[in-house]
């Protein structure tokens, strides 16, 4: 069977380890620059491509029933290929399946006949999977059928992105044999951390629009001692990041030098993920997580948009929107106009007025306002270095 046209799947497990899983590894099959990696660490997998080993126990029906995944590093999952076939003259009935907690998804497939066994978000949902020119569909089926002297595989995945150690999975086969009545199947894998990151996440504490706040990450990697880091992802304009790298005792370690702020009022103001390329084998990347609590260039109450409610005929309606700037600015509005208004402009007027550093806008509907649905938007522009306009949305009904 060709592995290569099986489409990928998500399949999730966790097990507590037990006593029954085998815990045969073997050395790493090459060892990475920089040094050897340690036998007990397993086979070392940077291209997202298991290679089981350790595999022990067998019966009738899989040569292989338990196996090591090995060591993943920066993967999201580690893929297990369980080969089964029945050995008997008669058709037996897979029944039920048992999975580990946390399951999610395991894959059967039987000569040319595809089956999904999931447990969210409907548990022990089996359903047999045919494509057609149409598209992919799924019919909720019982059970599975396995011919005499059919073959198949059993394909399982497992989250291992942000694993640290051993996670352990299983799954439990029902069948009609009367000899191997029920198979266990037993896989894990090891998620190993290719860099370390210090500080992990930096913390910036609260500042202000235009505060400029400076940071200092150190980069090493325990599997691969010499790396490159070969370019990042864009910052965006609120980061100015450059990185400078220096190779102790042959192990390199690379300094990142960065600042953040002022913050442009169109530009990210909690902070951003760094993304870093590097050359080791198989691409992988790390991430450097910067926090901030910022306050921007200005405050506006009741906010982007004005409920005007229920508006008596003859009565008219005042609100109040108020702009507090945080950077002790003088606040100014230079201009007020109206988009989409949906009566004519003399119904609806407004005035500015300061109170302390407070701008004030009032937005005023006449007494003599036609009835239905008044609507638009108010746009102030303003003096702000940073900010030149806010908008609000207003909405009310006379009657």
């Amino acid at each position: 069977m060709n592995r290569k046209l099986l489409p990928g799947l998500l399949f999730a497990f966790a097990l507590p380890a037990t006593a029954e899983l085998a815990t045969a590894q073997v050395a790493p099959p090459e060892a990475p620059v920089g040094g050897p990696a340690k036998p007990e660490a397993g086979p070392v997998h940077q291209d997202g491509q298991a290679k089981p080993t350790g595999a022990s126990r067998s019966n009738a029906w899989f040569e292989v029933t338990d196996q090591d995944l090995g060591t993943y590093f920066n993967h999201e999952e580690a893929v297990g290929h369980f080969m089964f076939k029945n050995p008997g003259d008669a058709p037996v009935e897979w029944k039920t399946f048992t999975a580990s907690c946390q399951c999610s998804r395991a894959v059967i497939l039987v000569g040319k006949r595809r089956y999904e066994f999931s447990n969210k978000p409907t548990p022990n949902m089996l359903v047999r999977v045919t494509t057609d020119a149409s598209g992919r569909h799924e019919e909720r089926v019982s059970q599975i059928e396995i011919e005499p002297k059919e073959a198949g595989e059993v394909e399982v995945h497992m989250e291992m992105q942000g694993a640290q150690g051993s996670k352990s999975a299983s799954l439990d086969i029902h069948t009609t044999d009367p000899i191997t009545p029920m198979t266990k199947l037993s896989w894990r894998a090891t998620g190993a951390q290719m860099f370390v990151v210090s500080p992990p996440d930096v913390n910036l504490n609260q500042m202000t629009w235009n505060e400029k706040r400076e940071f200092t990450v150190t980069v090493t990697s325990p599997i691969q001692r010499d790396f490159t880091i070969t370019h990042m992802d864009d910052a965006g304009k609120d980061f100015d990041v450059k990185y400078d790298k220096v190779v102790k005792e042959g192990a390199a370690v690379y300094t990142i030098h960065g600042t953040y702020g002022p913050v442009t009022a169109e530009g990210n103001s909690s902070g951003g993920v760094l993304k870093f390329y590097t050359d080791i084998k198989g691409d992988p990347t790390f991430l450097v997580r910067v926090q901030a609590l910022v306050t921007g260039p200005m405050d506006m109450k009741p906010g982007s948009f004005l409920g005007l409610g229920m508006i008596r005929k003859g009565n008219g309606r005042t609100e109040k929107v108020t702009i507090t700037p945080n950077d002790g600015s003088d606040l100014q509005a230079t201009d007020i106009a109206f988009e989409g208004l949906s009566v004519e402009p003399k119904y609806v007027t407004t005035h500015q007025s300061k109170v302390g550093k407070d701008l004030v806008i009032e937005l005023e509907v006449a007494k003599d306002v036609p009835t239905g649905l008044l609507k638009g938007t108010m746009v102030v522009k303003l003096n702000h270095a940073a900010v030149k306009e806010r908008k609000v949305m207003f909405n009310g009904f006379v009657r």
